[in-house]
């Protein structure tokens, strides 16, 4: 099993991959990733954020915020020119979802496809393609948060919103390097800064890591080669896939870039 950390997003040009991952991909059977993100039903989606990303009827967003929060947003929605009547009936969690694609849209530099869509489109037509979740549960992570670490994602989310551009900088650069102190360190930044998240990144990386994990170690039973591109943050890290595969006693190396 070779195992990829991706960068989901990337600005052009900003990521190489290296002869290794291509000959990783090359020897493999399958092709397995967190969800076929260009073979999701967008009419499932739709379904779930009515069924779960809106507040009740009679419920107004800003009145369900704390007063910072619904300052930052109300300023945030001027600033990028949205109506905040777009977002008077939707959940924190949809909102804070939808911020970076609309802080970016107007830029020449808006981040593109990442790493795990350039194996998709490789794998299309030449190999299986094995999900190991869905983009339903993947969106239940957020669905399923106690409204009050629902309102601090999307807080953090106003206030950091400024910073994306260097924080993807910063990601592709040690993705590039194969640096996993350092993806590790930017993934998990905020974590370590605002305790109120850790409930979010507990739900977001740790508990999907384990279930992952459970899921790699059934295919490693298998007479199959397998090439497995996930998110980087659930790779690195004392809670990530390649320490949980170490103990379920599995050997794991890093390859060498070429």
């Amino acid at each position: 099993m070779f195992l990829v950390g991706s960068v989901h997003l990337a600005q052009s040009g900003a990521l190489s991959v290296p002869p290794a991952m291509k000959a990783a991909f090359a020897l493999s059977d399958e092709l397995v990733v967190e969800v076929d993100v260009t073979a999701v039903d967008a009419e499932k989606l739709r379904q779930f954020i009515q069924e779960h990303g809106l507040l009740p009827e009679g419920q107004r967003l800003l009145q369900q915020l704390e007063p910072e929060t619904a300052k930052l947003l109300t300023e945030t929605a001027e600033r990028l020119g949205t109506p905040m009547e777009g977002w008077d009936r939707m959940r924190p969690w949809v909102v804070a979802m939808t911020l970076p694609a609309l802080a970016s849209r107007d830029a020449s530099t808006a981040p593109g496809p990442g790493v795990d869509l350039l194996f998709l489109a490789n794998a299309r037509s030449t190999k299986p393609i094995v999900e190991l979740e869905t983009a339903e549960t993947q969106l239940q992570v957020f669905a399923g948060l106690p409204e009050p670490v629902e309102e601090r994602m999307l807080r953090d989310h106003l206030l950091h919103l400024g910073e994306l551009r260097g924080a993807l900088e910063r990601l592709e650069a040690a993705w590039n390097a194969g640096d996993a102190e350092a993806l590790e360190a930017e993934v998990f930044r905020q974590e370590r800064e605002d305790p109120e998240l850790r409930p979010l990144y507990e739900k977001l990386f740790y508990e999907r890591n384990v279930r992952m994990a459970e899921k790699l170690g059934e295919l490693l039973a298998q007479q199959r080669v397998y090439c497995v591109v996930v998110g980087a943050g659930h790779v690195v890290g004392p809670r990530g896939l390649v320490a949980l595969l170490r103990k379920q006693g599995h050997r794991v190396r890093q390859l060498p870039r070429e």
